[in-house]
């Protein structure tokens, strides 16, 4: 499976959490940096997300992720503000 085809999966997972809670998906990726993989999704609301909003969606989506198990390699899962999104 390639980064693509992981982060799309992702995104197919965390795309009903946010819109339950009103939230935006900007994007999803799945990357290697200095060695270590990670999932990212970069999520948004009106007025801006908190860390108490990336904290309810990462604990339902770690959930998930747990049970789907699709991803073979370790990674870090990082469910983060726009805001804090490098350019790419």
């Amino acid at each position: 499976m390639t980064g693509k085809m992981i982060a799309d999966r992702f995104a197919d997972m965390v795309r009903p959490i946010t819109d339950e809670y009103g939230y935006e998906l900007i994007r999803t990726e799945y990357v290697k940096e200095n060695g270590n993989y990670y999932l990212r999704a970069f999520i948004d609301k009106e007025g801006g997300i908190t860390i108490d909003d990336c904290v309810k969606v990462s604990r339902r989506v770690s959930k998930m992720l747990d049970k789907d198990d699709f991803i073979p390699e370790a990674y870090t899962m990082e469910i983060s503000s726009p805001g804090f999104m490098e350019e790419r």
